[in-house]
């Protein structure tokens, strides 16, 4: 038996060695039964010491345990330290103990339109309650009463987006004008007539901004900025809009229904970016927005090549280009247009894989973004279908644009699992980039997952060349370990030179596992 098990991991390591991933340690050890019925809070890594694992649970409405575990660089057990601290006393040792009580509430504002489009704030009670599982708060809502809310000049509001912050009950609204239906009125006046509002969590209109458009518009994009804070308040809003037109519109619409409008509005209302740009296509399906230090980038498929306005288009679920702009310095730095003829072009697979997936313009979920050091632009994601038991995940695919928004490459990868719970949620991605040429793309190909839902993951790592744009074969690590990725901390720091750390556990959380991989 010991001679099988011999021969199978100099097996493993001589196929780990063929690729440009191998593994540089691997060890585990077992946690005392309390820290396993207890949660991973928090993992550091000092450079100097090693790493430091905190497990907590709840000891009184007031109290939480704690068990500290501390390793070297090398993942060799140290010792282990245990302590009870009061809420308060535990907020102060450690930064990232946020539990403040075990319950709590926030009185703030609802916001919703009724069936006419009338924005409609309703004043409501959240309460959050520690999940000690989990590891943070979670949420209920209770809505209270309701007011119909009204420009200081008495106009009714037509609603659009809006942000609610309940850390501080306020709220930031953008609507439009609702004039009344009569003889003289025009009936495109909320699609001109914009305001933006803030409410406080008494319903008080503290702040109000008021916007006008020559032309209708479609508000076609809205997101909410955080602050960087312990507690995340909201920041202020980007809305997006394009024009308006159609059956119907006659000459009021912009001649030109590529006239797009981006909005930057700040926490108190004011508006600090405005921008007018051309969109290749009239409809651009924005699917997200990622901010990377001050430069914002908005990334999604387009109808290109229709010549109809925004609104007659959304219907569209085949598209034939993807767009992406990027906002910097309060100007377009760039906005591209790429069609699926050029995406096909473009598609680089593994080596050694057979298959080559590719975007086909139609269903395509976005995992993670990531923009490279040199300026380069990577969408990471899969396609799926949706049917009556919900999505199907299928092939992994990632987008590479260069510093200027052309499309490098695009890369397809065939997934290792196709389970039932691999096809239902879809494959966690993330990168990590150890120099200016290599990016290395690591997924967390999905085995199963335990009763109480957790994903039960191992990481498979494939290395792209940004500079050529090309990807090589992914090295799979943990698939017949019996050993998974911990969901909150699924790899940690190291400074030993071009490595990757991931830390996870068996299925049942008693024996944690370390495995430190040469990239």
């Amino acid at each position: 038996m010991r001679g099988k098990l011999l021969s199978l991991m100099l097996s493993v390591f001589l196929a780990f060695n063929a690729m440009s991933q191998t593994i540089d340690l691997e060890k585990t050890y077992q946690i005392t039964g309390k820290a396993k019925r207890g949660t991973l809070a928090n993992v550091e890594f000092n450079a100097e010491t090693g790493y430091t694992l905190v497990y907590t649970t709840k000891s009184t409405e007031r109290k939480a345990k704690f068990q500290t575990y501390y390793f070297d660089k090398d993942f060799n057990f140290i010792k282990m330290d245990e302590s009870e601290l009061e809420f308060e006393k535990a907020r102060v040792k450690y930064k990232w103990f946020k539990v403040k009580e075990e319950s709590y509430s926030v009185t703030g504002i609802s916001v919703e339109p009724n069936l006419v489009g009338t924005l409609v704030l309703k004043k409501k009670k959240v309460t959050f309650t520690f999940d000690w599982d989990d590891f943070c708060y979670k949420k209920t809502v209770e809505l209270l009463e309701k007011v119909k809310p009204k420009t200081d000049d008495g106009k009714k509001l037509f609603y659009y987006k809006h942000t609610e912050d309940d850390v501080t009950g306020e709220v930031i609204i953008l609507c439009g004008t609702k004039e009344k239906l009569t003889k003289d009125a025009d009936p495109f006046l909320h699609q001109k007539d914009m305001y933006i509002l803030k409410y406080n969590a008494n319903l008080d209109l503290v702040k109000e901004t008021n916007y006008k458009f020559d032309y209708p518009q479609n508000v076609i994009f809205g997101r909410m900025l955080l602050e960087e804070s312990p507690d995340y308040e909201v920041a202020g809003l980007v809305i997006l809009f394009a024009p308006a037109g159609g059956q119907g519109y006659k000459d009021k619409s912009d001649p030109d229904m590529t006239n797009y409008t981006y909005m930057k509005i700040d926490k108190d209302c004011q508006i600090v970016e405005d921008v007018k740009f051309k969109s290749p296509a009239s409809f651009w399906k924005i699917e997200e927005m990622i901010l990377a230090g001050k430069d914002l980038y908005f990334f999604g498929p387009s109808a290109e090549g229709k010549d109809k306005y925004y609104n007659t288009l959304t219907a569209t679920t085949k598209f034939k280009a993807v767009q992406l702009m990027k906002v910097s310095d309060k100007k377009v730095d760039y906005i591209t247009s790429t069609n699926l003829d050029e995406f096909e072009a473009k598609l680089k697979t593994p080596p050694s894989q057979k298959k080559a997936p590719a975007y086909a313009g139609k269903k395509f979920e976005i995992a993670n973004y990531g923009v490279a050091v040199n300026g380069d632009f990577f969408v990471f994601g899969q396609n799926f279908s949706s049917g009556s038991e919900g999505n199907k995940y299928e092939d992994v695919l990632s987008f590479h644009f260069d510093s200027k928004g052309v499309l490098k490459s695009q890369y397809g990868v065939d997934t290792k699992e196709s389970g039932k719970d691999a096809k239902a949620k879809g494959c966690p991605q993330f990168t990590i980039e150890k120099d200016k040429n290599n990016m290395y793309w690591c997924l967390r190909e999905i085995k199963g997952s335990t009763s109480a839902g957790k994903m039960l993951t191992y990481p498979r790592i494939g290395k792209i060349d940004t500079e050529s744009g090309t990807i090589a074969d992914f090295a799979d690590f943990g698939r017949e370990s019996g050993y998974f990725l911990d969901n909150s901390f699924p790899y940690l720091e190291t400074d030993k030179g071009n490595t990757l750390v991931f830390f996870g556990s068996d299925k049942g959380g008693k024996t944690i596992w370390f495995l430190r991989v040469k990239l």
